[in-house]
């Protein structure tokens, strides 16, 4: 045995300029703990990278900047004692290195070789006599104890025996190894903190990213969201006939997440519990409800080769039972199209157009292939609104059970990360509507979120990335007295400056790294409103129509005093994203914060259309409704003319279809009309699939989807702002929906009528109203 202590004394361990790096050590503890424990000998890598930043985070900052657990997790191999699943297949860099992306795509696994990991178990003082050579080889002794738990040793080094196995059972599972902090003296970190820093990407390199890490979290289940297409594939499992599912979308978009619910229902499991161990590529479980039948998960197609795809997928055909089946598009369409290229039709394009079906809650039939064996449900989350579930984990983040740990932090009451919490938390609902009005903002126009890329900038929103260590520090070195002792640490993660990207007033360049920050950067939130409003800003009380929550006083009270001074532009923006995000109107001024929302987000109807997509219906008075139809009507014959709308009358009631050049370049005074409808042929309903508005001509002969970016134009059209204009994808909608007015219309001109839209030297259009008199080859005037 002391040949197997000599071995890890051995490990070589990098060192550059007499610092040694500590990648190594900490993965021996974490290994070893996890050996005491009885835990499977080899642990997926995703597991890995998530515990070595935890521990890094809290024991290592410097392990922490580059992320690089790849390192240990592939070096320990070559000292003697790792062993590394399909090894010799996989790739390395130049130096030897492993490449991370690979081990995570492919859920390699990796561990003690099976002759360390049995002679460890059967001997668990030497595991205890290891470690504590590491520690003292490695580790300073005022951190060991802490260390020492956080890995799932006992707290105590001297407690060797009976009371060892005691404070092992003390130890609680989080993702899949033991970190759960004993009732030791040291209170100073939070590990929910650590747990929200490791969902981005900014600091911690984003590893709760993956759904198999997030499954086995003890954390997750109270931010979890369930989606709602889970129990109707649970329900449609365990349907009268077999069928094959097929969940595809981008990563991120939570396929992965849905078919562990499913797993969960299937076997039993509360949603909100972990799993005790990661999903295998394929499971099999027997259907609840349905006795004899057969339920097989297949965790992610796109990992397989090309072979073990078509394999599964005649599995899938031929046996008895259901299959859900995860896949990335490409995959799918090359798998589906191999097993059915002797099938009549194109099979990829039936597939292509289930790929484009927005998703009905409930209802799986449209998106059906009865061509094949079994039923094929092919479902793309893509489809799937992610916004209003994306909006709502906000809520799960700041009112988790995780912060019950601060309580009893000695400076709990003046912590940023608490006073960060809590502004949120006196802030109230209304902050889950702005978020949630920033991600349709976002979707709305054609930059769509995943749900991963939503969770990832919430947890960097909420934390600013600072850890319980960071917290701490900024609260002890600070002179003032109280809560006001977190001020300064405050305004370094205030939650409407790292929403949007900034950190006190200056935009902040590692957050850039996060999807919905980059985007955002392209809107540039927060540009100065009205000039009655900006005088305020600078002023002692600050805004007189609107408040805030008591947390957030100090901060907003140097940010008025700062935006007064000659360089004061950036704290004014600061001032505006605080005020979009926190602000709440005082009685009686609900208007002018309406006015400064929709501002704001450059959006004057999107509030009204997320009230829209809630209720499922268009839920305005009949006069507004006509009001509405009006103005879209007006503003499409502008766009079909070419005349401002203040170019015809006022009782103008008729849409003229005219031959007008496609490509506008020349003005056109003079256009032939080669249809009129009436506006009263037009009425505005709402989509319950699309979830948009719509136009609809003759009851729904030809309907116009009136997405947001066509209200916001149509509504900016119409109040004068002739500045604005519209991408070339919703231009085209535009002239998809004139060609099949053409087309469906009985109002087009006569054979024998000739019509013209003119613009007289007034600038007003007339119209000139000809027919052709065939006999004399003349036309005459129609008076």
């Amino acid at each position: 045995m002391e040949d197997l202590r000599e071995l890890f004394h051995r490990v070589r361990v990098y060192g550059s300029t007499g610092v040694l790096a500590l990648h190594k050590p900490l993965l021996l503890l974490f290994a070893l703990g996890r050996c005491l424990n009885e835990k499977p000998r080899m642990t997926p890598f995703s597991v890995v990278d998530l515990k070595l930043k935890l521990l890094f985070s809290r024991f290592y900052r410097d392990g922490l900047a580059k992320g690089n657990t790849h390192y240990p997790f592939g070096r320990l191999e070559n000292d003697g004692l790792w062993e590394i699943e399909k090894s010799s297949e996989l790739k390395r860099t130049s130096v030897g290195h492993l490449i991370k992306p690979e081990l995570i795509e492919r859920n390699i696994h990796g561990g003690f070789s099976a002759p360390i990991y049995n002679a460890l178990r059967a001997d668990k003082q030497l595991i205890l006599k290891i470690s504590q050579d590491i520690l003292d080889q490695y580790f300073e002794s005022s951190i060991q104890q802490d260390l020492r738990v956080a890995v799932g040793l006992p707290a105590d080094s001297e407690k060797y025996g009976a009371d060892m196995e005691n404070s092992i059972s003390n130890l609680k599972d989080a993702v899949g190894e033991y970190e759960h902090i004993l009732d030791c003296k040291n209170k100073d970190c939070n590990d929910f903190i650590d747990y929200l820093n490791s969902l981005h990407n900014v600091t911690a390199g984003g590893a709760n990213a993956l759904a198999e890490s997030q499954a086995m979290s003890r954390y997750f289940g109270e931010l979890y969201e369930p989606f709602g297409v889970t129990e109707t594939i649970f329900d449609l499992m365990g349907d009268y006939r077999d069928c094959v599912v097929i969940l595809t979308g981008h990563a991120g978009d939570g396929k992965s997440t849905v078919a562990l619910d499913v797993l969960k229902r299937l076997r039993g499991i509360p949603l909100r519990e972990p799993l005790d161990q990661p999903l295998k590529a394929l499971e099999s479980v027997d259907h609840p409800t349905k006795p004899g039948r057969v339920v097989s998960v297949v965790k992610d197609m796109s990992e397989l080769s090309a072979e073990q795809r078509l394999q599964w997928l005649n599995d899938a055909f031929k046996s008895n039972g259901s299959w859900l089946i995860i896949s990335n598009t490409g995959p799918l369409l090359n798998t589906l199209g191999e097993y059915a290229k002797n099938a009549p039709g194109d099979i990829e394009s039936r597939i292509l157009g289930l790929l484009n079906k927005p998703y009905s809650s409930g209802n799986l039939g449209p998106h059906t292939l009865t061509e094949f064996p079994k039923d094929v449900v092919i479902l793309n989350m893509t489809r799937l609104d992610n916004v209003a579930l994306g909006a709502k984990l906000l809520a799960r983040m700041v009112d988790h059970s995780g912060w019950r740990r601060c309580d009893a932090c000695d400076v709990s009451m003046a912590c940023p990360l608490r006073l960060n919490r809590r502004a949120l938390q006196e802030t109230g609902p209304v902050i889950e509507a702005r978020v949630r009005w920033i991600y349709q903002r976002l979707t709305a126009y054609e930059q769509r979120l995943t749900l991963r890329q939503m969770v990832a900038h919430l947890a960097f929103s909420l934390t600013g990335g600072m850890t319980c260590h960071e917290a701490r520090t900024s609260v002890n070195g600070s002179t003032a007295e109280g809560v006001d002792r977190g001020t300064e640490g405050l305004e370094e993660i205030l939650f409407s400056e790292g929403f949007f990207g900034y950190r006190k007033g200056k935009p902040l360049p590692k957050s850039d790294r996060l999807r919905a920050i980059e985007l955002m950067r392209r809107q540039r939130f927060g540009a100065p409103v009205a000039v009655d409003f900006e005088r305020q800003l600078p002023s002692i009380e600050g805004p007189d129509w609107v408040t805030h929550s008591d947390a957030l006083a100090a901060v907003a009270q140097r940010w008025r005093e700062r935006a007064g001074e000659a360089a004061g532009s950036r704290w004014r923006f600061a001032q505006r994203r605080m005020l979009y995000l926190f602000g709440q109107p005082i009685s009686g001024a609900a208007s002018q914060l309406d006015t400064y929302l929709d501002h704001f987000l450059q959006s004057p109807r999107l509030r009204d259309f997320d009230q829209w997509r809630h209720a499922e219906a268009i839920e305005i008075s009949p006069v507004e409704r006509k009001r509405l139809c009006k103005n879209c009507l007006r503003v499409l014959l502008e766009i079909y003319s070419g005349f401002s709308a203040g170019q015809f009358r006022a009782d103008q009631e008729y849409l003229y279809l005219t031959l007008r050049r496609p490509d506008r370049a020349v003005v056109q005074p003079t256009q032939l009309v080669v249809a009129e409808l009436p506006f009263s042929d037009f009425d505005l309903d709402y989509d319950p699939l699309a979830r948009v508005p719509l136009l609809r001509f003759q009851n729904g002969k030809v309907s116009l989807l009136l997405s947001l970016p066509l209200l916001d134009f149509i509504h900016r059209r119409h109040e004068g702002q002739l500045g604005s204009d519209l991408s070339q994808i919703h231009l085209a909608q535009l002239e998809w929906f004139r060609a099949e007015l053409l087309r469906m219309t009985d109002k087009k001109i006569g054979r024998n009528d000739v019509v013209f839209l003119r613009a007289g030297i007034d600038g007003q259009t007339h119209l000139h109203r000809y027919v052709l008199d065939e006999e004399n080859q003349r036309l005459e005037l129609e008076t």
